[in-house]
């Protein structure tokens, strides 16, 4: 009898070894779980590559989790504006979203880097920059304030649009310019001699029909896509910023995942960022012919060099201590 009990405590043994072997082979099994319903914010329409490569993001997740974690995005800010929907982020009352690094200016020290006017020498210097030192710095500044950065999307080169026509710096002055809620790019405007107006992205439309402001500044797909064209004619290409965006989930949602569903979250957002690039690209050229077709006149700026000269005391301000200072340097060495 004892050696029929010793027999089957053998046998007990291994099978529960064999267990635990096989639920090591899954990421799921070693913490089963209901699935999950996360909610996204995205400020731009479904059919918009921001959006499009969020709903990727989405598929991409539900695929390689066999739908355990379920994305939907909420697209054209149907969960509030942006300052919001960030707030909203570090509460973790929204799972995930893609956000322009602007608004995080006076949260995030290291995002004021990549909104530095004239900073990127074009959409390869701004991929490789956010992609390598930037990106790991503005990580580390997001994390700290409850987000996770998971990918960077392109945010595409930012111009001036105007109700009356801008070729040099002098036309702007005494113009009110919509900008957004940044200490950054309120000094940015005024540094040309314009009046900056802080104002949410969706009364943009509005307030330039009513003549609250007198111009704003965005790419051409946002110039596009707002019909912002039909009520600023004249689109001048400053492309005095290319600030990138970023795909990035909440802090408090991200601790509750394991280091399998991490990963599958990280991979899932970079493809989505090659999809998104991809999609940026082809679009801008598509919007550009657009607003010309509707009626807009765009002016080509071809010396940048009397604007850029005027944004020597935002550089000093912004990039005045020796961490932002160093990856200014570093991101003007990238090849």
């Amino acid at each position: 009898m004892k050696a029929m009990r010793a027999i089957r405590a053998e046998i007990s043994l291994a099978l529960r070894a064999g267990a635990i072997a096989a639920a090591a082979l899954l990421p799921w099994a070693a913490s089963p779980s209901v699935a999950q319903e996360w909610r996204g914010w995205n400020i731009h329409a479904g059919d918009y590559p921001n959006g499009r490569g969020m709903d990727r993001f989405g598929e991409l997740v539900a695929q390689r989790t066999n739908n355990r974690i379920r994305m939907r995005t909420y697209h054209s800010a149907q969960l509030g504006q942006q300052d919001e929907a960030i707030q909203q982020m570090r509460l973790g009352s929204i799972d995930f979203g893609n956000f322009n690094l602007s608004p995080f200016n006076n949260l995030a020290p290291s995002t004021n880097v990549v909104t530095l006017p004239f900073l990127f020498r074009n959409v390869a210097h701004s991929h490789a920059a956010i992609d390598g030192v930037a990106g790991e710095e503005i990580a580390k500044d997001l994390e700290a304030i409850g987000i996770i950065a998971l990918a960077w999307y392109d945010g595409g080169a930012r111009s001036m649009y105007t109700t009356r026509p801008v070729r040099t710096p002098a036309d702007l002055r005494g113009m009110k310019i919509r900008v957004q809620t940044s200490d950054l790019w309120i000094d940015l405007v005024r540094a040309l001699g314009a009046n900056p107006t802080p104002l949410p992205f969706g009364e943009v439309f509005t307030s330039l029909q009513s003549g609250v402001i007198d111009g704003a500044e965005n790419n051409f797909p946002s110039y596009e896509s707002t019909r912002h064209f039909e009520v600023a004619r004249f689109y001048s290409t400053t492309e005095h910023s290319n600030v990138p965006e970023v795909l990035a989930v909440s802090r408090q949602r991200w601790q509750r995942l394991n280091e399998a569903e991490r990963n599958i979250l990280r991979d899932a957002a970079r493809e989505s960022a090659t999809f998104q690039r991809q999609l940026w690209a082809e679009r801008e050229q598509v919007s550009r012919q657009r607003v010309i077709a509707g009626g807009a006149t765009v002016i080509e700026i071809t010396d940048r060099t009397p604007w850029s000269q005027l944004m020597e005391p935002v550089y000093a301000k912004y990039a005045a201590t020796p961490r932002l200072a160093g990856m200014v340097q570093a991101i003007r060495a990238l090849p």
